[in-house]
């Protein structure tokens, strides 16, 4: 009888030395977790996850994730996750909370959501959201974000840099000379009897390129550690993806000193 009460108590306290570390091991995931959700020193960001359709809230392995910012400041991070999630979803469900626009989202096709934060520094935040929907096809997309931490406001490109002057002349260049490069690749690539692409497929192309570059505008953007880039946005049907035009607008600060409007 001593003995088994011995190794009960024996058990008992294996049991809490494993309770114990457990415990610790969940302390320590949780640190390891806030440790990664932080970027810079006074702005966190936090990962809403919302499951994807067909899955029970429990899982989260392809869950939908949106980016939460926190600043310390809960006026100010009102203001910037209510006017990114409207701005993101194109104000469909304003008036909702960011988790339950997601919710209904999922429910509309959207499996697939993440987004990147690329710059965080004197008071400014630039992300971007990705982001894919299937109905009778799948289509992909990736919308572009800056907000001021100290206003909460949204940031145009004009706050940025001085679109007014010679910087625009100098994109509008830049972007000319690479729609004309890739309407020589599209050309090269029909042209190749083991390409696949027909006739049809070129024309469609063709004109999709030339509606995109007469459509230009010098709006969206992204900072990024070293450099500005001007986002061109010529989206192509899921089937057609591989001809998208590769229009990548990139001008280190150093180069565009002279025109920017921001400290860098």
């Amino acid at each position: 009888m001593r003995r088994s009460r011995i190794e009960k108590k024996g058990n008992n306290h294996s049991e809490t030395l494993v309770g114990i570390f457990k415990m610790a091991r969940i302390q320590i995931i949780l640190l390891l977790l806030i440790g990664q959700n932080t970027f810079g020193q006074a702005v966190r960001i936090d990962t809403l996850k919302i499951p994807a359709r067909g899955q029970s809230t429990e899982i989260q392995v392809n869950s939908l994730k949106f980016p939460v910012i926190k600043t310390g400041d809960r006026q100010i991070d009102s203001l910037i996750n209510r006017d990114l999630k409207n701005r993101f979803t194109h104000n469909e469900f304003s008036e909702l909370s960011a988790d339950s626009t997601l919710i209904r989202w999922a429910d509309e096709n959207i499996i697939y959501l993440d987004f990147e934060i690329t710059y965080l520094k004197d008071g400014l935040i630039s992300l971007n959201i990705s982001a894919e929907g299937c109905g009778a096809y799948c289509t992909t997309w990736r919308d572009y974000f800056t907000y001021s931490t100290k206003t909460g406001k949204h940031v145009t490109i004009n706050e940025i840099v001085d679109t007014a002057g010679n910087f625009r002349n100098i994109v509008i260049a830049d972007k000319n000379k690479r729609y004309e490069e890739q309407r020589n690749e599209l050309k090269a690539t029909f042209l190749d009897k083991n390409s696949g692409l027909d006739d049809d497929g070129y024309k469609w192309a063709l004109a999709r390129y030339n509606e995109c570059d007469k459509s230009f505008k010098l709006e969206s953007f992204a900072l990024f550690s070293d450099h500005l880039e001007i986002i061109e946005k010529c989206t192509f049907p899921n089937v057609m993806k591989n001809l998208t035009p590769g229009i990548e607008l990139k001008y280190q600060y150093s180069d565009i000193s002279k025109h920017l409007k921001i400290k860098n």
